[in-house]
């Protein structure tokens, strides 16, 4: 079972129990945080929302804030004598998805199957 999330503009594929790195968030360390989801799958099929499935978010636990590794910027122009060396660290924060959304993700993914409307033939005479 696993769900599409949007997170700060970007979608992640999730699970329940995942841990997963995202850029950072304003939330403190031990906070939760929910997440409108996209596209959900259990074992029967796939649902997709237009363009969020409603009423159902992915709750997810803020475990710690993060440091990426160090990335080095180095400028250079030839023949110019320009050399510029500086570095960067991206922030991240580190989530736990719930593990409670699994049979919540079923629960609405049957209701919004059983909602539609079953498809009868019409004659025109």
């Amino acid at each position: 079972m696993y769900s599409v999330v949007q997170i700060g503009g970007r979608q992640y594929k999730v699970s329940p129990g995942d841990e997963i790195l995202v850029e950072k968030l304003e939330a403190e360390a031990g906070s939760t945080v929910s997440f409108p989801v996209l596209l959900t799958s259990n074992g029967s099929g796939v649902t997709v929302g237009t363009p969020t499935i409603e009423g159902l978010t992915v709750d997810a636990k803020v475990m710690r804030l993060e440091k990426g590794e160090k990335l080095i910027v180095f400028k250079y122009h030839p023949k110019k004598r320009y050399r510029k060396k500086n570095g960067h660290r991206q922030s991240y924060t580190r989530l736990k998805i719930g593990s409670g959304e699994a049979t919540q993700q079923t629960e609405v993914a049957q209701r919004t199957e059983s909602a539609q409307p079953a498809q009868t033939s019409s004659s025109n005479e």
